[in-house]
C-alpha cells in the first residue's frame, strides 16, 4: 500500500493496523491532533479501541486518552500507570502530563520518580507539569538591541568536547563534536556574528583530562566553549543522561540567562540535551533552531524492512531505546523550532515528507538545506605535515611493524569513528576477513575507542569485534586498533594512508564508513579531501556527496557481503587519479565548513527560505 493510500484511510484504524510502523506512528500523532482541535473520533471508540487493541495500539492511543475528558479515561490511564506492563506504565507516566492533575496517581508517580531511569524522568515532568500549570510564564528576555551582530550558543551535551578535540572518537563523542569548534570558530568569523558559544558537559574525576572541568575554553577570536555541570564526576553516556533532564534543564536556564542576549540557540539530535534546551528556550522566549534528520523513523523503517522490528516486538524496542518518545520529540521541534536546518539528501522533500511529516511547502517557515562541511585548512596542513614524521605516523610505523613481516607494507583498509554498534565495526572486519583477496591485500586499521577505558557501549563493539576475529583465524595479524586520536591524528593518518609510509604502509589505502545509518559523514568528507578511495553506505547523506563509481563506492551495508563487494569496488579505484581528483574538487566546491557556516547565518537572520 503507498503512503497515499495509508494516509487516506481512517487515523483509528491505521493506528490499529497501519500499512507500516511509521503509519501507525503518524495516524496516532493525527489522532491526538483532532482532538486537540476538537474534532476526529468519539471518546467510546477510543476507549473501545484501547481495551482490544495490541501493544502498539495502547502505546499510540494513550496521548489521545489523555485528551478525553471524564472518568473511563482516567481509569484506563491509572490502570495502565498501576499495571504490570512497563511499556504502558512508562507511557501513561508521559501521556498524564496532558491531563488535568489525577489525584489519585500523584503517589504512584512519585514512586515512579524514586525509582530513576528514563521512566522516572517522564513522571517527574508529569508532576512538574501539574505544579506549575496554573502559574505565570516568565517573561521573555528583552530583544536584542539594533546594530550589533547575532549571538549564537550551540548545546551539545554528548562525549568529550575540547578546543584541542583531544578525545575525538571516544564514547559518544563522534564527528559533530569535531564539526561544532570548526563551525564555531567559522561562524565567529563572518561579519554578521559578534559571538558563537558551544555549551557543553563540565565533568572530573580520575582518567578524566582537566580540561573538561573548566567552565571556559577559547575557541577563537569570538568564539568560545562554556561547560556546565551536570551528573555529578566521570563520563556519562548519552543513554545515561535522561534521569538528570531536571538538573540540566536547570543550569541550562541560568546559563542562558547569564549569556542573553542570544539570536539563536542551536539544537540537535532527540536526546535529553534537546529536550531541555527547548523547554528552557520556550519559557526565556529565546529562538531556537533545529537540525532535523529522520531519526529515530529512519531506523524504524529500516529495522521493519529488513525484518528485525514488527508490531508485536515495538514496544519491547521501544523500552531499550525510547523510539516513540524521542520520534515525537523531533516532531514537537519541527513543529516549535524558529528554523529548521536539513541536511541534503536524495528526494529529500519526499523523505522528509514521508518520514518526519515535514511538508513540502515550508509555508513562509525558515527553512534551509545546509549541508555540513569541513576545514579545508586542517586537511592541507596535514597533507604538508607527511614531509615530517608526525606523532600518530610515527605511532602508526610502531603498531605495523609489531605485525608479522609479511603485513608490513600493505595498504590501509582504515576507517574511523565512535565505537559504537550503528557504525558497523564488526559487519566491516567480517567483510575483509572474510575475504583472502582484501586480508592479503591491505591491513585494516580502525580508529576510534577509549580503548583502556571503555564505556559499556565501547566494551560491546570490542567484544562484538573479537568475536569476528575469533571467526577467522589469523585476522588478528592484520588488524589495527589505534583507539581514539585528536583531530589533528586523524587527518594525518588519513594523509599517510593515501600517500604511504615507506617499507611500513602501502599508497593509495582506502576509506570505510560500514555505517548503519549515517546522517551525513564527516569522517567520509574528510577522507574525500585527503585523496582517499572511500565506501559509504547507501542510505542518509552519503549519497549526495558520493558519485558512485566516480568520486568512491557507495554501498549496501546492511550485511559483510555489501560491505565486502563495496571494498573491492573502493580498492579498484584507489590508485585512480581522476577519481582523487573529483573527489578533491566535490568537497572543496561545495562542503567546506565555512560554506556551512554562510548558510546558517542566513538561517538565523532569516534571509530568504530554501528547502
Amino acid at each position: 500500500m503507498t503512503l497515499v493510500t495509508a494516509t487516506h484511510r481512517d487515523p483509528l484504524d491505521r493506528v490499529m493496523s497501519g500499512a507500516s510502523l511509521l503509519d501507525s506512528l503518524r495516524a496516532g500523532a493525527d489522532l491526538r491532533a483532532h482532538l486537540d482541535a476538537g474534532t476526529g473520533h468519539a471518546g467510546a471508540d477510543l476507549i473501545v479501541a484501547f481495551q482490544r487493541g495490541d501493544d502498539l495500539t495502547r502505546l499510540l492511543l494513550m496521548p489521545a486518552i489523555a485528551l478525553l475528558p471524564g472518568p473511563r479515561a482516567d481509569a484506563l490511564l491509572l490502570g495502565a500507570l498501576e499495571g504490570a506492563h512497563p511499556a504502558e506504565r512508562e507511557h501513561a507516566a508521559w501521556a498524564l502530563a496532558d491531563r488535568e492533575p489525577l489525584p489519585e496517581a500523584i503517589p504512584t508517580l512519585r514512586a515512579i520518580r524514586r525509582e530513576g531511569g528514563f521512566t522516572g524522568m517522564l513522571a517527574e515532568l508529569t508532576l512538574e507539569s501539574w505544579r506549575t500549570r496554573y502559574t505565570a510564564a516568565v517573561l521573555p528576555i528583552a530583544p536584542p538591541g539594533a546594530g550589533r551582530g547575532l549571538r549564537i550558543a550551540q548545546v551539545y551535551m554528548q562525549g568529550w568536547l575540547d578546543a584541542g578535540l583531544t578525545r575525538a572518537g571516544a564514547g559518544d563523542g563522534g564527528g559533530l563534536a569535531t564539526l561544532l569548534v570548526h563551525l564555531s570558530a567559522a561562524l565567529a568569523a563572518r561579519p554578521e556574528v559578534e559571538e558563537v558559544i558551544t555549551l557543553t558537559r563540565a565533568f572530573g574525576g580520575e582518567g578524566v583530562p582537566a580540561i573538561h572541568s573548566l567552565p571556559l575554553e577559547p575557541v577563537a577570536s569570538g568564539a568560545s566553549i562554556v561547560r556546565i555541570p551536570f551528573g555529578g564526576d566521570g563520563y556519562l553516556s548519552t543513554a545515561d543522561m535522561w534521569p538528570h533532564r531536571k538538573e540540566l534543564e536547570r543550569e541550562l536556564e541560568a546559563t542562558l540567562r547569564r549569556l542573553a542576549p542570544l539570536d539563536a540557540v542551536h539544537l540537535r539530535f532527540a536526546d535529553v540535551a534537546t529536550l531541555a534546551a527547548a523547554r528552557v528556550c520556550e519559557r526565556l522566549g529565546l529562538a531556537f533552531f533545529f537540525t532535523l534528520a529522520p531519526d529515530p523513523h529512519a531506523l524504524i523503517r529500516r529495522r521493519e524492512q529488513a525484518g528485525l522490528l514488527d508490531r508485536n516486538g515495538f514496544a519491547r524496542a521501544d523500552r531499550l531505546e525510547h523510539l516513540l518518545f524521542r520520534a515525537r520529540l523531533v516532531e514537537r521541534m519541527r513543529d516549535r523550532a524558529a528554523g529548521l536546518a536539513l541536511l541534503p539528501r536524495d528526494s529529500a522533500a519526499e523523505e522528509l515528507e514521508e518520514l518526519v511529516g515535514l511538508p513540502a511547502d515550508a509555508g513562509g517557515r525558515r527553512v534551509r538545506t545546509v549541508p555540513e562541511g569541513i576545514s579545508i585548512a586542517a586537511i592541507d596542513a596535514a597533507a604538508r605535515g607527511l614531509s615530517q614524521p608526525t606523532k600518530p605516523v610515527v605511532d602508526l610505523a610502531c603498531a605495523v611493524r609489531a605485525l608479522p613481516a609479511d603485513r608490513q607494507g600493505l595498504p590501509l583498509i582504515l576507517s574511523v569513528g565512535r565505537l559504537h554498534r550503528v557504525k558497523g565495526f564488526a559487519t566491516l572486519l567480517e567483510a575483509w576477513a572474510g575475504a583472502l583477496d582484501l586480508r592479503s591485500g591491505f591491513n585494516l586499521a580502525i580508529v576510534g575507542g577509549d580503548l583502556e577505558r571503555p564505556t559499556a557501549e565501547e566494551r560491546m563493539v570490542i567484544d562484538e569485534l573479537a568475536a569476528a576475529a575469533a571467526r577467522h583465524p589469523g585476522a588478528g595479524d592484520g588488524l589495527l586498533m589505534l583507539g581514539h586520536r585528536p583531530h589533528h591524528d586523524v587527518l594525518d593518518l588519513m594523509a599517510a594512508a593515501r600517500a604511504g609510509v615507506a617499507g611500513v604502509v602501502g599508497p593509495g589505502g582506502v576509506y570505510a564508513c560500514a555505517s548503519e545509518k549515517e546522517e551525513f559523514g564527516l569522517a567520509l568528507l574528510e577522507a574525500m579531501a585527503s585523496g582517499l578511495s572511500v565506501l559509504g553506505p547507501a542510505l542518509g547523506g552519503p549519497p549526495t556527496f558520493i558519485v558512485d563509481g566516480g568520486s568512491g563506492v557507495i554501498a549496501d551495508t546492511s550485511s559483510a557481503a555489501g560491505v565486502r563487494e563495496g571494498l573491492r569496488r573502493a580498492a579498484s579505484m584507489r590508485l585512480s587519479s581522476s577519481r582523487a581528483a573529483l573527489a578533491e574538487a566535490t568537497v572543496r566546491e561545495r562542503f567546506t565548513i565555512d560554506a556551512m557556516a554562510v548558510g546558517l547565518v542566513g538561517l538565523y537572520a532569516g534571509d530568504g527560505a530554501a528547502a
